[in-house]
């Protein structure tokens, strides 16, 4: 898991098996150097909203990346994120699209999946 249940923001906007067309939003973003939940919980809000409004042909889901966020930030250790993902793993949640991160789980991340509630 990428870190305990940071994942389960996406719950919030949370499908699991990803049939959509990758539009390739997100894709060759630059990791941040160490991993570190404020920038982990940015990207994982911004790719839940924007997927979520991809999947449902809309733009409403974009007013809830601060909520997402916060939910993140406040379930993100940096010590259990540390000790949960790879570097290979943290390069590749930022230099994949988001689709392929959490609609595929292209970077072997457990729990990388998002569903649009």
């Amino acid at each position: 898991m990428i870190a305990g249940g940071i994942l389960s923001v996406l719950a919030a906007c949370s499908s699991v098996a990803d049939d959509k067309p990758d539009t390739g939003y997100g894709a060759g973003q630059t990791a941040p150097a160490t991993e570190n939940c404020a920038d982990l919980c940015q990207r994982l809000a911004d790719c839940a909203a924007h997927l979520c409004n991809e999947d449902k042909n809309t733009t409403q889901y974009l007013g809830s990346i601060p909520l997402l966020e916060s939910l993140c930030q406040s379930s993100c250790t940096e010590a259990q994120l540390k000790g949960t993902i790879s570097q290979s793993q943290w390069q590749c949640v930022f230099h994949d699209s988001c689709r392929m991160v959490f609609g595929n789980d292209s970077c072997g991340t457990p729990n990388s999946s998002y569903t649009c509630g």
